[in-house]
């Protein structure tokens, strides 16, 4: 997928490892803030057996986790690619959620509330001295790569599905254990409370 026929709001589709069928992802554009890391990936609650026809189905759909920051755009081409199904256009995809930062290496770490300090992320580029308990239900600001962003998928689905991710993924592998970590330092995306999806919680909350 190149820049120039790229176009912000498109939906892509992906194999889940496991065997888990075929999910859906938004792509948003926010390049002309950031370039280097301005693609957002978020991913629909929505899993398919088989390869869905009608992509009108996901406007329906919740998010399976916060966006998350890719480094450049998913490849549509290949071994390994995600298949262009359409273009969605919503009101909100220009809200740009915010994320959370730490100096340290956060997202090696299994109890982030012991380490600091800790910034709120906004307009991706604009870092607001915060504390943990007012940004540890956002997504942190770490690259997710094509392969990231499938496995995350999978390990939510055995999350929300009571399924054994240590063994079902080796996390001496050094990139299931980021995933996983990730993925357990934010809480399950759907019982956050929606008034701070993707929103730090304010000072004066």
């Amino acid at each position: 997928m190149s820049k120039e026929d790229f176009i912000s709001g498109s939906i892509l589709e992906f194999k889940v490892p496991l065997n888990l069928g075929y999910a859906y992802c938004k792509i948003l554009d926010f390049r002309y803030i950031r370039e280097f890391d301005g693609v957002l990936v978020k991913v629909f609650n929505h899993f398919a057996k088989e390869p869905i026809k009608d992509i009108t189905i996901l406007r329906e759909k919740d998010w399976l986790f916060g966006a998350r920051r890719m480094p450049w755009l998913p490849g549509t081409r290949g071994k390994g690619a995600w298949k262009f199904k359409g273009v969605l256009i919503d009101e909100n995809d220009n809200v740009i959620p915010d994320f959370k930062y730490c100096l340290a290496d956060s997202y090696l770490v299994e109890n982030p509330a012991k380490i600091g300090p800790w910034d709120a992320v906004k307009n991706i580029n604009n870092y607001v001295p915060s504390d943990y308990e007012k940004v540890k239900h956002l997504e942190d600001t770490v690259l997710s790569t094509r392969p990231g962003i499938e496995r995350r998928t999978a390990m939510e689905y055995c999350r929300m599905h009571g399924r054994n991710i240590k063994k079902l993924f080796d996390l001496n592998e050094v990139g299931n254990k980021i995933v996983y970590t990730q993925m357990m330092n934010v809480p399950v995306y759907s019982t956050i409370p929606k008034e701070i999806k993707g929103k730090a919680i304010e000072v004066n909350t």
